[in-house]
């Protein structure tokens, strides 16, 4: 078993509410003594580390590693022919390769993973690994992964998910009417705590995993599908985690670590760089946005037109419900009556996006809000003006039809934030 810290537990009192509490993970912290998946350690561990694919398109014509098993220390070489089950996964489409075979879809894409004695040993055998590859054009572009004629990234075709929301009647006429185009480029988490997990067998078949992560039970349920093992044989125990933000949701090497350490019959830790933590998890989906808002004279807002392209990548992860926020989102915390809204996300070659704090919601508030800006310019409103005379309240229905019901105090906190003082003007040091 790897060494753990052990926490005093948070102090639990009466009346806790407006009170402070000790977090249980707070002494160690700031002692330097806290322990992150990437501390732990055990006796006899070798270490993982992944060949990833150096072109963003490509078929794969033949993997050689007969090289990398002939240098001292290596203890495991593993393509996709050592998968034990089911050799695709994912979170909500199981379309993503454990180990990549026949083709890659994007740069960094895992094909083949090694244990050896030491890191610097497992980072020259995956060096001596050889992938002869066929390179291809990548697909770079959502815009023409939807058109007539594009390389189908996959059997099901590039276009991951539509949705359409039709609200009231969205050819209304208005007195006003504005329109832009956004975008928003893809953003990583950047969390302190690089991938990084502890894999140990126990001697029956099963293995232990130690890991950092977002949802342990369906990782879980992940692994024990590709490693064709029931449930209860992969144990999951949530380590120090050094931030998340959603990049933390779906499964990096939690797969390959459990499949080094079966064949090796020994335990196998698995840190990446930062570098590989750039390939190794989603991002933000990068999103372009086409907005078409029409208001009365008087500053009412009479409909949106939305249409909203994400960039999935190569692969599902979480875009299908991303893609269904981001459209359900579209409008805004305002209260229009007529809405048509096209959320689509595609397959491309660029690395998986999935979720990030906002969920789809981030890239819209960026297009909605400068809309209303530009609104309240070409009416010649105020601009907070514009959005308390038109924020959802109780009984408002969204573009959705789910009607508000809860207090949405959207107007009661703009009014509030316009009230507050600004702070002072920093003094003029002479500088441009």
């Amino acid at each position: 078993m790897p060494r753990r810290e052990r926490t005093p537990p948070a102090v639990q009192r009466p009346g806790v509410v407006g009170t402070n509490t000790i977090r249980a993970d707070g002494i160690p912290k700031v002692k330097g003594e806290f322990e992150y998946s990437s501390d732990m350690r055990v006796e006899g561990m070798l270490w993982g580390a992944t060949l990833r694919s150096a072109h963003p398109r490509a078929d794969i014509w033949s993997i050689d590693f007969s090289r990398a098993l002939t240098i001292p220390g290596v203890h495991a070489v593993l393509t996709h022919e050592d998968v034990p089950g089911r050799k695709l996964y994912g979170m909500e489409l199981a379309d993503q390769p454990v180990l990549a075979w026949q083709h890659v879809r994007y740069q960094g894409e895992p094909i083949a993973i090694v244990a050896a004695d030491h890191p610097e040993t497992a980072r020259r055998a995956v060096d001596a690994i050889e992938v002869e590859y066929d390179v291809l054009e990548p697909l770079t572009d959502p815009e023409r992964a939807m058109a007539a004629g594009a390389p189908q990234l996959h059997l099901s075709g590039n276009v991951l998910r539509h949705v359409r929301i039709v609200h009231g009647d969205p050819e209304a006429d208005a007195d006003v009417v504005v329109a832009g185009e956004y975008e928003v480029g893809m953003q990583d988490q950047a969390f302190l705590g690089p991938e990084s997990g502890l894999a140990v067998p126990d001697g029956e078949g099963g293995v232990d995993l130690y890991i950092a992560t977002q949802w342990l039970h369906v990782d879980r349920d992940q692994i024990a599908l590709s490693l064709d093992l029931p449930p209860e044989k992969v144990r999951l125990t949530m380590s120090g985690v050094g931030g998340a933000f959603g990049g933390r949701e779906d499964l990096s090497m939690q797969i390959h670590a459990c499949m080094l350490a079966l064949h090796s019959g020994r335990p196998v830790k698995m840190v990446y760089n930062r570098e590989e933590s750039f390939f190794g998890h989603v991002h933000r989906h990068p999103c372009r946005m086409h907005y078409e808002h029409g208001a009365s004279a008087d500053g009412r807002l009479v409909y949106v037109r939305a249409r909203i392209v994400l960039d999935g990548g190569a692969y599902a992860s979480s875009s299908t419900a991303v893609c269904s926020n981001a459209g359900c989102f579209a409008g805004g915390p305002y209260d229009v009556p007529n809405a048509r809204i096209d959320s689509y996300v595609t397959y491309t070659n660029n690395p998986p996006c999935g979720a990030m704090r906002g969920f789809g919601a981030v890239q819209v508030a960026l297009a909605h809000e400068a809309q209303m800006d530009k609104l309240a310019a070409a009416l010649g409103i105020d601009p907070v003006e514009l959005r308390i005379a038109n924020a959802m309240r109780p009984g408002t229905r969204m573009p959705t039809g789910q009607v508000v019901r809860e207090p949405a105090p959207v107007a009661e906190l703009l009014e509030r934030v316009r009230a507050m003082p600004l702070p002072p003007a920093p003094p003029d040091d002479g500088r441009d």
